[in-house]
């Protein structure tokens, strides 16, 4: 089996997957280097490989278009910035294998929304305004997507996810798989790796929200808000 390394001097998430949980550190590693911008593009096709998603064909327009687009951060995010993308894509696709995501067509949906459904992100949520970035980051991906002429039910199903990633509402009735990797690879980053990290990440988000608080305060109360929602893939909570 040829194996596909999502980086340079990193393994492949097949390694990660059949070595879980003591390959975890490996991970962690990834997640949290944020010294030099990812490369959103070379990682999708390697996570799309690895998941055994081999045709891609004119899809890497796409995929080429999303990524630049996810790599600029003009509203100078320092949370929801391309680090952010990029560990909700490996982490989605390490979900994928752990949980046993069958269907080809799922797998590269599965990759899209990981890379896109924060895409455009404004950085201070709109509070009034239930919905308005991840309406916002679905529209974008829709424009990019037209030409491909999804149907009314893929578009259904697609704005769906976005919409569940909406985090002060839970969703209701999550029955799809992907919806479920997706919603639980977006939160996973600041849970999987213990304390200290979730802060790390809280202050990140805290400079973003231009929070006044500190990172402890930040991230108790999103461990607080979770008491609300939950993990919905039996591997994502074994992971914590």
């Amino acid at each position: 089996m040829r194996n596909h390394p999502f980086e340079k001097n990193f393994p492949s998430i097949s390694y990660i997957a059949n070595n879980w949980p003591r390959s975890k550190h490996v991970l962690k590693k990834y997640i949290l280097s944020n010294q030099k911008l990812p490369n959103l593009y070379k990682l999708c096709l390697n996570c799309l490989n690895d998941l055994n998603v081999h045709k891609v064909g004119r899809m890497k327009s796409v995929i080429k278009k999303l990524s630049i687009l996810c790599s600029k951060n003009v509203t100078y995010n320092t949370y929801h910035d391309s680090h952010h993308f990029k560990s909700v894509i490996i982490i989605a696709c390490l979900l994928a294998k752990l949980s046993k995501l069958k269907n080809i067509e799922d797998r590269f949906l599965l990759v899209i929304i990981a890379l896109a459904h924060d895409l455009g992100h404004l950085g201070r949520r709109i509070q009034n305004q239930s919905f308005f970035q991840e309406d916002k980051s679905f529209n974008e991906l829709s424009r990019i997507l037209f030409r491909f002429k999804p149907s009314f039910k893929e578009n259904q199903r697609i704005k769906k996810i976005f919409r569940s990633t909406y985090f002060p509402i839970k969703p209701e009735k999550v029955d799809d798989h992907v919806e479920k990797i997706i919603l639980d690879a977006d939160i996973l980053g600041s849970l999987m790796f213990g304390l200290n990290v979730g802060v790390e990440f809280a202050g990140r988000l805290k400079h973003e929200l231009r929070f006044e608080g500190g990172s402890k305060q930040l991230f108790s109360g999103f461990l607080r808000f979770l008491n609300n929602k939950s993990l919905y893939l039996d591997s994502s909570k074994k992971s914590c």
